[in-house]
């Protein structure tokens, strides 16, 4: 199969859709930049994640309407949250010391809560940076104009992503149960991260969940967006509730519409990421989304839970099927490369017994299709290195 083959495995939607275009940051066929692991991948060789997605903590400062871990629609799938987790500071600099000493190149810090409010975070980030990892964060963007976490960005993070999700601060307010006025001030303060941020590469821009309570105030967001000095805007879709379940079809061609009106926007100096709209639940459906059959991206991204405990990716965290052990106790490298990672491989199920929709699916496609031969991997990594001669942020694959 030529190079079509692993383009095909990127994320479209139906003809009848505004068309999926995703910005460079989560490009999902990233992966390929890394030829070295994808050829140990194909050939079943062992290696060690390059990518860890952490949650220092379970508590948050807001209460978004969609949020997974509050959700009513998921509230069997993250039996494990609990908002009163969090890693202590001393633990959390030795994780991140230890998976940089394992081979590990990027951190991005994200939920279950609140990643800036932890006391903790400046100097965890520092020894991070200190240790070699580059650092991302994605946040609800309420403590960004604070001096202690907007220096800890501007000297240690490669990049940002701050929850949108409306295009006025009624809405916003509405949704998160924000009591900080955190709307007046991220937009503010995106400009001046981006213009002192130490790393050449730095990014920061937006991601909007779609709901029923904010989908007309698309074009009025992806603005407000392009005129904060951000990078770019993402639009997802609320697959935890709301939209993402049977209501989607009743607005859909209206957040189409809307979508394409805000791609317009796009140019050279801002992105607006459009995304797979008719996306599943997680785990509340019969029918397994995408062909593949295992879990292959846990491979290259691992993550760690505000439990301290090892799960295969992000999505699954904090659920008790996909625990796999807890770094804190037993150490980062005893755990991957123990008995409980090792044990957990063995008995890993096809993904009938796993969430049905995966978040990575278009990842785990590719890999799947390299790994059987449906795509050629010498064509796949020619096809790339003529695509994108330089991937943006390559190591958080």
């Amino acid at each position: 199969m030529s190079d079509e083959g692993y383009r095909s495995a990127r994320p479209h939607n139906r003809d009848d859709l505004v068309e999926v275009s995703l910005d460079q940051a989560h490009a999902p066929d990233k992966v390929l930049a890394h030829e070295d692991l994808v050829r140990k991948f194909v050939n079943g060789e062992t290696f060690r994640p390059i990518h860890m997605r952490i949650g220092i903590m379970g508590a948050c400062n807001m209460r978004c309407n969609f949020c997974n871990f509050h959700s009513p629609n998921e509230e069997n799938f993250y039996d494990l949250f609990s908002f009163k987790d969090a890693i202590p500071t001393d633990k959390s600099v030795k994780l991140m010391r230890e998976f940089a000493e394992s081979g590990g190149r990027a951190v991005t810090f994200c939920g279950s809560g609140e990643c800036t409010i932890h006391r903790g975070y400046p100097e965890i980030c520092a020894a991070g940076h200190e240790a070699g990892l580059r650092i991302g964060l994605i946040t609800n963007g309420s403590r960004l104009h604070r001096r202690e976490i907007a220096d800890c960005v501007i000297n240690t993070h490669t990049w940002v992503r701050v929850g949108l999700n409306a295009g006025t601060e009624a809405t916003f307010n509405e949704i998160t149960h924000d009591k900080e006025r955190t709307f007046r001030t991220f937009l503010t303060a995106v400009g001046h991260l981006r213009e002192k941020a130490v790393d050449p590469e730095f990014r920061i821009g937006f991601n909007f969940v779609i709901t029923q309570q904010n989908y007309r105030e698309i074009v009025q967001a992806a603005r407000a967006v392009a005129d904060s000095g951000a990078h770019y805007v993402r639009f997802e879709p609320e697959f935890y509730s709301a939209l993402g379940h049977e209501t989607i079809d009743e607005v859909m061609a209206e957040v189409s519409a809307s979508l394409a009106e805000a791609a317009a926007l796009s140019s050279e100096e801002f992105e607006v990421s459009v995304p797979k709209l008719d996306r599943g639940p997680m785990d509340q459906v019969d029918d397994v989304e995408g062909d593949f059959e295992h879990c292959h991206y846990s491979r290259f991204v691992t993550a760690v839970g505000a439990d301290g405990h090892l799960y295969p990716c992000p999505q699954v965290h904090l659920n008790s099927r996909y625990r796999i052990g807890n770094v804190l106790e037993d150490g980062y490298l005893p755990v991957l490369e123990g008995g409980p990672r090792a044990e957990w491989e063995s008995s890993n199920p096809r993904r009938t017994d796993l969430c049905k929709s995966c978040f990575y699916r278009p990842q785990n496609e590719l890999l799947e299709w390299l790994r059987r031969g449906r795509v050629k991997i010498d064509d796949a990594l020619a096809g790339y290195r003529v695509e994108v001669p330089r991937t943006l942020h390559a190591d958080f694959v």
